[in-house]
């Protein structure tokens, strides 16, 4: 798992070169917010900046976006490296004229569109393996082959900064206690209770603790 500063520092690494300002916002948000590929695929402008050209210090996105219908909550924070970085994706769609209006609200980005596009100003799409059947599970292939051409180490991928977000949370809220912590992290996440207490509570037992009883 990464903690907070190891999370900003692999997000920094993807703000230039060969990647660009919207690669380090998709890290970023993946690591201390807990956005999805989902999530990051389908969240819209008007989730993340107010009419006023605000960026959002904390906000839901809707039941829509989760596979187990549950609203989430987000908290972005004022004048924080979230913050930060999503002012830099505004700035980016500025310059390249993507999806933008020609007057000052949403801080002149179009309302209607996905926060996070390609360069080519195309939302990232979503795959429905039997959509023509009603089938509702989506699977972000778009967003996950993006995740992949990061330069992580061993080991890190989307799936382990969401858990390193769940760690980070409990590490902080676990002092005031257990219940308060996973109540907090299923709001943050929309994970169920049981799921949370499987990723959070977990016996430390050493590998030398392991071998000495398999040899008992």
């Amino acid at each position: 798992m990464l903690d907070k500063d190891e999370i900003i520092k692999l997000a920094k690494r993807h703000s230039t070169g060969d990647f660009n300002e919207n690669d380090e916002a998709l890290i970023t948000l993946a690591g201390l917010a807990y956005f999805s590929a989902i999530d990051l695929s389908l969240v819209g402008v008007e989730h993340l900046i107010t009419e006023r050209g605000q960026i959002v210090i904390d906000g839901v996105l809707p039941p829509s976006f989760s596979a187990n219908g549950k609203e989430r909550y987000f908290y972005i924070g004022d004048e924080t490296y979230l913050s930060e970085v999503i002012f830099k994706v505004i700035e980016r769609r500025l310059r390249m004229n993507i999806g933008c209006l020609d007057r000052g609200l949403f801080a002149g980005l179009d309302p209607n569109t996905k926060f996070f596009l390609k360069d080519d100003g195309s939302p990232y799409k979503l795959n429905y393996k039997n959509r023509f059947e009603g089938d509702t599970v989506a699977q972000p292939l778009q967003m996950q082959r993006k995740f992949k051409s990061f330069y992580f180490p061993e080991g890190v991928s989307l799936s382990s900064l969401l858990d390193s977000f769940i760690e980070i949370v409990w590490l902080e809220r676990s002092k005031d206690g257990t219940f308060q912590a996973i109540r907090d992290l299923v709001g943050l996440t929309g994970l169920y209770k049981e799921t949370l207490r499987g990723k959070c509570i977990r016996e430390k037992t050493s590998i030398k603790d392991v071998l000495e009883n398999i040899y008992k």
